[in-house]
This record gives structure tokens, C-alpha cells and sequence, in this order.
């Protein structure tokens, strides 16, 4: 058996060293010593044999080193901000036009659970859904951010960093 090293401090290892990782580099074979300065990781798992061939179970990367994309959730749908007091329009509303909870969801074809969800403040509804209540409800849930936006006739944005900060000068 050949002698295995520490990959940092070159102390030989009397029993299998540990997979660390220090500060962002790749994951190496230490010394116990050596192992509290970085994170333990785990090694690269060995291949599994299923109907006669070989099988990785480790995933790698699948593009040259870039991250993976994030997967999309509802705010990236959303074409404003929802407002905050979402659930006390929506029960309001409800109760104003004499609907139960059972009735909105029949009319909305949703489930009256998910209306029960949306009054408590447990889940926020989609596009899709608060485009629904809106209409039915005659509410707004969604805040356009239509004046943050905007552009000035001169066609400078509203507020510069300069227009925010003092600069003292010496």
C-alpha cells in the first residue's frame, strides 16, 4: 500500500484522511489537524451496478462550470406587488357582496380551501387567481409600479444616487 500524504501540511496520514474543503478551493485529502481549518465534504460516490452496466449516481454540472438556473417561482410572473393587507380585501369584499367562502370558490372555480388560505394570509394567490378575484370582487391585490419606473421628459431617471447623498468635502 502506498503512502498517502495531507494535502496541506504534507504530515503522512496513518488512516484514510478527510475530504475537506478550505475556503473555496477544491475538496482534498487532510490530516485530522488539518481538517478544522476548512468543511468536510463527501467523496465522489462509486458507480452502481444495474443490469450490466455502470451507473454514476452523482450529478455534475452540466454546462462548463456556470451555475445552475434558479428555478422560477410566482413572483417572477407578477406583474406588480401584491398589496399587504391582501387577505382582509379579499374576506371584506366577499362579505360584502353576501358570497361564503364555499360560494367564491364555486363561482371562482377554485377550491375553498385555497379561499381560506388567501383570507388568513397563508398563501399568496397567482396572477392567475388574483386576476379572478379582482374581477369578482371589484378589488385591487395588485400594485402596478407604474411611478417608479417612469421616465422624465428629458429622459433622466427621477432620483440619481446624487440626488440622494451629501457629499462633505474637506
Amino acid at each position: 500500500m502506498q503512502t498517502e500524504y495531507c494535502e496541506l501540511c504534507g504530515a503522512s496520514l496513518s488512516k484514510p484522511g478527510k475530504l475537506v474543503q478550505i475556503e473555496g478551493a477544491k475538496p482534498m485529502r487532510v490530516c485530522d489537524k488539518c481538517a478544522k481549518l476548512g468543511t468536510e465534504v463527501q467523496g465522489p460516490r462509486a458507480p452502481v451496478q444495474t443490469f450490466g452496466r455502470a451507473v454514476i449516481t452523482s450529478k455534475q454540472p452540466s454546462k462548463g462550470g456556470q451555475q445552475p438556473m434558479r428555478k422560477r417561482d410566482m413572483f417572477d410572473y407578477l406583474e406588480g406587488d401584491i398589496v399587504e393587507d391582501y387577505p382582509q380585501r379579499i374576506a371584506a369584499a366577499r362579505l360584502a357582496k353576501g358570497f361564503t367562502q364555499k360560494d367564491l370558490a364555486f363561482v371562482l372555480k377554485m377550491q375553498e380551501g385555497d379561499i381560506k388560505k388567501f383570507e388568513r394570509g397563508d398563501r399568496i394567490p397567482t396572477e392567475a387567481e388574483c386576476k379572478k378575484l379582482e374581477k369578482e370582487l371589484e378589488i385591487v391585490l395588485v400594485d402596478k409600479a407604474d411611478g417608479d419606473q417612469k421616465v422624465q421628459a428629458g429622459g433622466v431617471a427621477a432620483t440619481t444616487l446624487g440626488d440622494v447623498l451629501q457629499v462633505k468635502r474637506k
